[in-house]
């Protein structure tokens, strides 16, 4: 015999389905972000990272998403993954920069922040990437 809680459980609306593929979640939790339903986007981003745990953006728009609603805890976790996966990434460095920020402690921000510079300012776009750029203008 099932309990009243155990019922309720089997018979709730599930909020967001389950997504089977990487590229719908991200686009899904995107575009939830973007609306400003986070609670939405953390369960399609936490889907994407069932399919793909190495996945740099999805957990940095996860840790970002925690952020907003003020789940630090979660979003440093999230964040810190991120950069063990990828060091020289520079999304998840500057959003660790800004969430030491914004939790008042300079002086974790800085490294932090300072290395998202650094990285920034090492890019170099792909050719294509001005090819494209041109063509656009142009037409």
């Amino acid at each position: 015999m099932f309990s009243i809680a155990e019922t309720d459980a089997a018979v709730a609306p599930i909020l967001t389905p389950l997504v089977r593929d990487l590229p719908t979640a991200l686009e899904r939790a995107q575009r939830a972000f973007e609306r400003g339903h986070l609670r939405e986007a953390i369960e399609l981003l936490e889907q994407a990272l069932v399919l793909d745990a190495s996945h740099i953006g999805a957990r940095t728009m996860l840790a970002v998403a925690y952020a907003r609603t003020r789940r630090v805890e979660q979003a440093l976790e999230h964040l810190e993954a991120a950069l063990a996966l990828a060091p020289g990434a520079f999304a998840p460095r500057c959003a660790l920069g800004e969430l030491y920020l914004r939790l008042g402690i300079p002086e974790q921000a800085r490294p932090h922040l300072a290395r998202a510079l650094e990285v920034a300012s090492n890019f170099r776009a792909p050719f294509w990437l001005f090819r494209r750029s041109r063509g656009r203008s142009e037409g």
